[in-house]
């Protein structure tokens, strides 16, 4: 008899080099997006979404780190989330307002920051199945700090693990 179990896929990590550098905004508006991750090839059953963030050496207050996700409205097309830069485009961007940010994108993650220079913050993997209720066919993700300095030029990483079943 067959056993049906759980599978990982190698963990992709996305490009984050608008995310380097990425100054605090307190009303969440102003911060990065990534490319779109496509999962209609893989058909994965859950996507885990993990990250770290690395803070200034100087300059910080304590404050947040937020990672949103959102989704197309369709196979191609996102809703109208930014003001500057483009959705499922990476790099730096303007949300419209924070109404659009609490109604068009699920809020995945909160990590909270003090004043220790240089800090590593670590998102753990977070099951977007979990999350959204729905493991999304395309996704990107929205990040955002209020820690008054920028992240640091180095040592951000966002990265997505398919999660699958297998027949043995």
């Amino acid at each position: 008899m067959a056993d049906v179990k759980t599978a990982y896929r190698a963990s992709s990590n996305f490009t984050v080099t608008a995310l380097e550098g990425l100054a605090s905004d307190t009303a969440w508006d102003s911060g990065w997006t990534s490319a779109t991750y496509d999962n209609s090839s893989n058909k994965d059953l859950d996507l885990l979404l993990s990250a770290k963030f690395t803070v200034e050496s100087s300059g910080l207050t304590a404050g947040q780190i937020r990672v949103y996700v959102y989704v197309p409205l369709d196979d191609s097309n996102y809703p109208d989330l930014f003001s500057s830069g483009t959705e499922g485009s990476q790099g730096a961007v303007t949300v419209h307002d924070t109404l659009t940010l609490d109604h068009a994108m699920y809020l995945v993650w909160t990590g909270f920051t003090d004043t220790t220079a240089s800090q590593v913050y670590n998102m753990p993997q977070t099951s977007l199945l979990t999350r959204l209720g729905f493991c999304p066919q395309k996704f990107a993700v929205y990040v955002a700090h209020s820690t008054v300095a920028a992240f640091e030029t180095t040592g951000q990483q966002v990265t997505v693990t398919g999660v699958y079943t297998t027949v043995t």
